[in-house]
């Protein structure tokens, strides 16, 4: 347990690949959802005649795609990011 650094180190390496594979598998299921529920079927968003109340619903459903993405390759980028931050400036994670 002398080498804690550098556990810590592979350790949230880990994490942040993890984030960004998530990101990659999720996001093409999340654009097909997206773009089922948004048809003419269902809430047929391109209708001019929506109430308020359908405009906000199709926006947040289109927003909730750029949204979600956003938010793990944000997670995944930190990790990462911090990672290699602290390598490159030589300084000790959590001593």
């Amino acid at each position: 347990m002398k080498n804690k650094r550098g556990q810590v180190i592979f350790f949230l390496l880990s994490i942040g690949v993890v984030f960004f594979i998530l990101g990659l598998a999720l996001t093409p299921a999340l654009k097909e959802i997206t773009d089922e529920v948004m048809g003419e079927s269902q809430m047929n968003c391109s209708d001019p005649n929506l109430t308020d109340q359908q405009k906000a619903n199709c926006t947040g459903t289109d927003m909730l795609q750029f949204i979600y993405s956003g938010t793990i390759f944000g997670l995944a980028g930190l990790l990462i990011g911090a990672i290699a931050l602290r390598w490159w400036t030589k300084k000790v994670i959590y001593s």
